[in-house]
């Protein structure tokens, strides 16, 4: 079971000591961080050695891994949690379907320069359009996401067909990102076989974004400036690169039992995709469902070329683009809580 919790030893020697003492020796900003008198003291080395070995949590409180079973925990949840019920299953997706719909009607209709005047005002009201389409949006995503885990119904044609149609208007390759994404729930947690969420070690990123930039990244990555551009990035951009360039999964293709990952690396051209059948985080077997994947994303497409060449390309980039910009925001942000340990 992961966790966020970290050695005490490391947390104690992040946090600043409380003497505010100044040094007699000048400290040049290249020197290595030092221990502040008090967290040097014989008292304190005596507390960091009882504790050697403990781990913390976010809030430096002791954590201590969980000795109860996934079965323990299946067993406590109530019967009734796991019932799958496809009426109030497509319920929610009709739901979800109808608000999109009449929040769209609402404001093409009434929010015009005829009704209001001001413009700044239509700016203002046109982006709280984009905020709350890319909220219910969302929730689209989510109940797509369940038919891949077949959880929608006890069906599972029912399943990947609405599956098929929520994720593909959403521009997901659905049957693409399923199979990766059942992998990724079998090996959560394993720096070699995760398909997502990997953390590269040094040498990785500093050899893919070239040494001078790595060296300039040490220098700013904890300033406000790079964390707020690290973080748009992450949250509008993400989402896509993940489906186009596998970014944060494994680069361990060539052990692909088939073969079909020898010489396929991660990024743009190195065939490492979830569009392209014949990509390394497939089996021959998926190809067809792979293809299918790609005719849902076509369709989709084309309704949007159509619908932009035919009232505007600015108009959809509001009606759709942006709040689609907001549905990949969400998806990142689920995962910050600190209370979830993934």
């Amino acid at each position: 079971m992961s966790s966020t919790a970290i050695p005490k030893r490391m947390a104690l020697n992040r946090n600043p000591g409380t003497d505010s003492s100044v040094p007699s020796v000048s400290v040049s900003p290249f020197d290595s961080p030092r221990h502040s008198p008090s967290s040097t003291s014989l008292s304190s080395l005596a507390s960091e050695s009882e504790n050697k070995g403990k781990m913390l949590d976010t809030y430096g409180n002791e954590f201590k891994i969980p000795d109860y079973t996934i079965k323990q925990i299946r067993d406590a949840i109530p019967a009734h949690c796991y019932e799958r019920k496809a009426l109030t299953s497509l319920y929610y997706v009709f739901r979800d379907i109808a608000m999109l719909g009449s929040i769209f009607y609402v404001f093409h209709n009434y929010v015009t320069p005829e009704t209001v005047p001001s413009f700044p005002a239509r700016v203002g009201l046109w982006s709280l359009y984009t905020v709350v389409q890319g909220l219910i949006a969302t929730g689209v995503w989510v109940l797509a996401h369940e038919c891949g885990h077949q959880a929608f119904s006890p069906s599972k044609v029912l399943n990947d067909t609405v599956g098929w149609i929520c994720h593909s208007a959403l521009l997901v390759p659905y049957f693409s990102w399923k199979i990766s994404h059942g992998k990724h729930h079998k090996a959560t947690g394993n720096i070699a076989r995760d398909m997502v969420f990997v953390p590269k070690t040094r040498e990785e990123y500093a050899s893919r974004i070239g040494k001078t930039v790595h060296d300039l990244n040490e220098l700013m990555e904890e300033t406000p400036i790079a964390t707020v551009t690290n973080l748009i990035l992450q949250q509008l951009f993400g989402w896509p690169m993940y489906l186009l360039t596998n970014v944060t999964g494994h680069n361990n293709h060539e052990r692909q039992p088939e073969g079909r990952g020898k010489g396929k690396r991660n990024g743009y051209f190195g065939g490492v995709n979830h569009f392209n059948p014949s990509s390394p985080l497939y089996e021959a077997k998926d190809a067809k469902l792979i293809v299918l994947s790609d005719l849902g994303l076509a369709i989709t497409g084309s309704v949007l070329y159509y619908i932009g060449s035919t009232y505007g390309w600015l108009n959809l980039l509001v009606w759709y683009g942006i709040p689609y910009l907001w549905v990949n925001h969400w998806l990142g942000k689920i995962f910050l809580d600190i209370y979830i340990t993934y």
